[in-house]
């Protein structure tokens, strides 16, 4: 069966075998660009002859991993997200999470963040203050300020701003974030994140350790 990523066009291909019987659809992650869609059983029928198509172009489209085997990586992996109005802090910061072992998504638009917040579990969120707009008008901020403490706490969220003070405990409290960043320092947001995380699992182990034992967890 040979099926085409929703978000960014890719086809996969994906082994007979490995397609669900039993079920009218399933879900397959796309290695390209993380989006999770879903596929009917009964159109992959009907897609099934484009899989015949000549052997260079479908060697071509089957060289990401089987769905299947994808699907347990999606399980594993630690997801994170930067949201920057600029491409080159987008980009740098993305490149200094990924160097921590995150799988980093860089939405192209506000609403495109937002959705993936709601499709995925990310560890770090870092985030512009003025992201999309200005700071009152931050769409991802205003999404992730009223979430439940159970999702809430899972994720690490930093706010970058140019009045900031990095690690101004006071103003991260008052923005309902887990640290706050100055712009000026991004040149070291590999290491402020690092730290950043490392205080944070430090703070909730206590408390996720007493859920778990008493199997809230």
């Amino acid at each position: 069966m040979v099926v085409t990523c929703t978000s960014c066009s890719a086809k996969l291909s994906i082994p007979d075998e490995k397609v669900p019987k039993d079920v009218a659809s399933f879900v397959v992650p796309c290695p390209k660009c993380q989006t999770k869609f879903q596929v009917s059983t009964k159109q992959g029928s009907e897609e099934a002859p484009q899989a015949a198509a000549p052997p260079p172009a479908v060697e071509e489209e089957a060289a990401p991993p089987a769905p299947q085997a994808e699907d347990d990586f999606v399980e594993d992996r630690r997801l994170a997200m930067v949201c920057f109005n600029q491409p080159n802090y987008q980009t740098s910061a993305k490149t200094a999470l990924e160097g921590l072992g995150y799988t980093v998504h860089a939405p192209t638009t506000a609403e495109d963040a937002v959705q993936r917040i709601r499709q995925n579990k990310y560890e770090v969120l870092l985030l512009q203050e003025d992201y999309g707009g200005a700071p009152d008008a931050n769409v991802v901020f205003l999404t992730i300020q009223p979430m439940a403490m159970p999702l809430r706490r899972h994720m690490c969220v930093g706010l970058v701003g140019k009045e900031f003070r990095t690690f101004d405990n006071m103003m991260a409290f008052a923005k309902s974030v887990n640290f706050v960043v100055a712009e000026r320092e991004l040149g070291k947001i590999k290491a402020i994140v690092r730290q950043a995380v490392t205080d944070n699992d430090q703070f909730y182990r206590v408390f996720r350790e007493a859920l778990r034992e008493a199997g809230k967890q």
